[in-house]
């Protein structure tokens, strides 16, 4: 009885060693060490390119559903958090939050100006895939596909990806946050093609 009791009492001890361990890993600390909430800064002049260089300093980091704060040193520094959980704290955008701190945009819905927000500041915006498809808020619309052009976007209702390069071929090479398992970064996609996404532009750009 000793001996079983022993076993027992060690495989209760291993148990909770482990969930505390996976605990850990479960809500990460990049957010709460790294991130602010800093007022953004308004900006007249913005350009397409400009919008495109924003959107590179993300290649390569994390990716956070309903994120929105990342650094630019080429790595995910939360990898493997669990899927679709606000809650872990982790690096990165998710696809729309991306969009919305690319595209320099207001938390205010009505407001089609430009908010320059820093990389390391914590925001998602108002807006879900869905809506930007919708061209919901004053600083989205729909547009043809055929018309879409460099920092444009392709939207479905569960994903959108801005295009950093049109490709010859009808693809395109696109910029965006795609999930936990491959943080953020430019691929060739095949979205203009697809009945599922539509085109959408953010207005207002310099040139």
């Amino acid at each position: 009885m000793p001996r079983a009791r022993g076993f027992v009492v060690a495989v209760v001890v291993a148990a909770i060693l482990g969930t505390a361990g996976t605990a850990a890993a479960y809500h990460t600390r990049f957010v709460a060490d790294n991130c602010n909430y800093a007022a953004p800064t308004p900006t007249s002049y913005i350009t397409r390119d400009g919008s495109a260089a924003v959107a590179l300093r993300a290649r390569y980091e994390g990716y956070q559903w309903a994120g929105g704060c990342w650094n630019d040193n080429d790595r995910d520094d939360s990898p493997n958090d669990p899927h679709e959980d606000p809650a872990t704290g982790g690096e990165g955008g998710d696809c729309s939050g991306f969009t919305f701190k690319v595209w320099r945009e207001s938390l205010d819905q009505s407001d089609a100006g430009f908010e320059q927000w820093g990389l390391l500041r914590n925001v998602h915006g108002p807006y879900t895939a869905a809506a930007f498809k919708a061209g919901a808020g004053a600083p989205n619309v729909t547009v043809s596909k055929g018309a879409l052009t460099k920092m444009d976007a392709l939207a479905s209702d569960a994903h959108i990806g801005l295009i950093y390069a049109v490709n010859p071929d009808g693809t395109d090479q696109i910029i965006e946050a795609k999930g936990e398992d491959y943080g953020t970064g430019i691929w060739t996609r095949t979205y203009r093609g697809s009945s599922s996404y539509s085109g959408v532009r953010r207005t207002g750009w310099s040139s």
